[in-house]
């Protein structure tokens, strides 16, 4: 899997764990970020999680909405394939 697929997979599963966690819906979600003054409707809310490709100025926004304090990346792999870990 390429480190651009690991990132998108990452930001996918953060967000749908979140969002799964407090039960929101997207439509709930566009209007929490309404309120922040950010404007994103609910169908494309759902097409970008979908995708797992947004900015970062909007993951971090949902994660803000959703309440998220951390974001936790030690499970995040962001080397090129075929290079070694770091020990």
């Amino acid at each position: 899997m390429s480190r651009d697929d690991r990132l998108k997979r990452f930001v996918q599963g953060s967000l749908r764990a979140e969002k799964a966690r407090r039960g929101l819906t997207f439509e709930q979600l566009s209007r929490a970020l309404a309120e922040q003054g950010i404007r994103q409707s609910a169908t494309n809310l759902s097409t970008k999680v979908g995708r797992g490709d947004m900015s970062a100025r909007l993951f971090l926004a949902l994660m803000k909405v959703l309440g998220c304090q951390r974001i936790d990346l030690r499970e995040l792999d962001i080397r090129q394939a075929g290079t070694p870990p770091r020990k």
